[in-house]
């Protein structure tokens, strides 16, 4: 709806615009004798009291000067309002857009149109150390919903003109702001200028989330690995813009996103860059030797115990076989039942309140297990192949989703053609990894620089004094 340039006409218009929320608020005010008349609107909770009332009420109030008779609103923007953030607009959809962000309309006799003006103060969580990311020696910040905040995080870190900001809008109906973020002459425009594109595309009627984004504008929306990273802390974001990276931030989400993303990077931690490369290595190999055992501890139990019993030492095989005479199922039915007895507990644990979620893990994990062994349903050593397979998953936090699918998918290999099955699981998984692109980048290839022949930050870390600034895009478009 336009306005049409009256002033008491266009606060009619205005008025039936915003309905009956009652969360609206106006104020007349007269200045200068009369002369200057004007009408502000804010949403109450969203605002600072103390901006309108100094920046606004009081130089309004208080003008006992000359007024314009024509481009009042300029006269105020430029003269006599005391906010750094002043904006006219005529757009009745980008008023009730700002209005509904915590901004102070202001109308004014003698000019049509309204300005926007810069008065948020709604309440946001403080920044802290995020749960998922905790460092020992590291900063102890983490994103925050605030986008702007979120910003000013990165910034602070960034103290160039080479940090490029682009801002868009998304969804039709929330209007939610999100940010790109890249380095010029480090990020490849090209890569830029791709997500660029896709984030313009996107048509939902909300985004609430950077993890909508995420499903979104990935290449393959049903694959198990991921092609965006995230994280939660603004210091891995900034190395992921030094290594060539994109960086997005959506409004009132806590994570950013990174692209490319390649699978080393699940088992890399903020931890590694605050304490010595040695740690750091040796950190790194445990979280991937704790992967391979998740996902292959039980299957090739059950595919020794089921298909290949003589390689096993015959004390041993004596052993569990007694074990496993009272037991009245198989090996691969007493795996598949324990696994997913784990997985819901484990879901139990994160879904309950935190007072008893710690709790109810453990005790629900030693009371189970114990009824079941000695009930006979399962034997003690399946209890223990499962619970190390279901403790080394927890280890790396990022792979939950797919060590639960690749888990299960190579125990019915394993339970259907003993090792053979499993050793053609693992080739199925590692061909398709050799297969995935992140943006244009292999999966399985070693970043820091798109260049893809950097290992200065793969399988291991190198000390910082040996690391050199990873690979840049020249101005032309190619590749050092």
């Amino acid at each position: 709806m336009e306005l049409c340039g009256s002033y008491e006409v266009d606060l009619k218009i205005f008025d039936r615009l915003l309905g009956k929320d009652p969360t609206i608020k106006h104020r007349d005010l007269e200045g200068a004798g009369g002369s200057l008349c004007c009408r502000i609107y804010f949403s109450d909770g969203m605002v600072s009291s103390q901006l309108i009332r100094d920046g606004i009420i009081v130089p309004v109030v208080e003008w006992d000067g000359a007024v314009p008779t024509e481009g009042i609103l300029d006269w105020m923007a430029l003269t006599l309002l005391g906010l750094p953030e002043v904006r006219r607009t005529a757009d009745t959809d980008e008023m009730r857009s700002a209005l509904s962000y915590g901004d102070t309309l202001l109308f004014a006799r003698g000019q049509s149109g309204c300005l926007i003006l810069g008065s948020k103060n709604f309440p946001c969580r403080s920044v802290s150390e995020p749960e998922t990311e905790k460092v020992e020696k590291g900063p102890k910040e983490g994103f925050v919903e605030p986008l702007m905040l979120n910003l000013s995080m990165i910034k602070r870190r960034m103290r160039n003109g080479r940090l490029r900001i682009d801002t868009l809008t998304v969804g039709d109906l929330s209007g939610t702001s999100i940010c790109l973020l890249s380095l010029d002459g480090v990020t490849d425009p090209g890569l830029r200028e791709k997500i660029k594109g896709q984030l313009e595309g996107v048509k939902m009627d909300g985004i609430l989330s950077s993890n909508y984004l995420a499903e979104i504008i990935r290449p393959q929306p049903y694959a198990v690995f991921r092609r965006l990273g995230t994280t939660a802390r603004p210091d891995v974001a900034v190395s992921k813009l030094l290594e060539g990276r994109v960086v997005i931030l959506v409004d009132g989400s806590p994570q950013a996103l990174t692209a490319p993303f390649i699978f080393l990077e699940y088992f890399q931690s903020p931890e590694d860059y605050y304490v010595s490369w040695h740690y750091a290595v040796f950190s790194r190999t445990l979280r991937m030797a704790a992967f391979l055992l998740s996902i292959s501890l039980a299957p090739i139990y059950v595919a020794l115990l089921g298909f290949h019993p003589g390689t096993l030492p015959t004390r041993m095989l004596m052993d569990l076989a007694v074990m496993q005479q009272s037991a009245p199922f198989s090996f691969f039915t007493e795996a598949l039942i324990l696994l997913l007895a784990f997985d819901l507990l484990r879901e139990a644990g994160l879904r309950a309140p935190p007072s008893i979620g710690q709790t109810l893990s453990v005790v629900g994990a030693l009371v189970l297990g114990q009824s079941a062994v000695e009930a006979s349903l399962v034997s003690p050593a399946m209890v223990i192949v499962v619970a190390l397979s279901g403790v080394t998953g927890l280890i790396t936090t990022e792979l939950k989703d797919p060590i639960i699918f690749l888990r299960l998918g190579l125990l019915v290999l394993a339970g259907t053609a003993g090792l053979w099955g499993y050793i053609m699981g693992m080739a199925l998984l590692i061909g398709r990894l050799s297969t995935i692109e992140s943006w244009g980048v292999d999966y399985l290839s070693s970043m820091p620089g798109i260049s893809q022949g950097s290992h200065e930050d793969g399988i291991f870390r190198r000390p910082f004094a040996r690391m050199q600034k990873g690979g840049r895009f020249r101005a032309e478009g190619g590749k050092e």
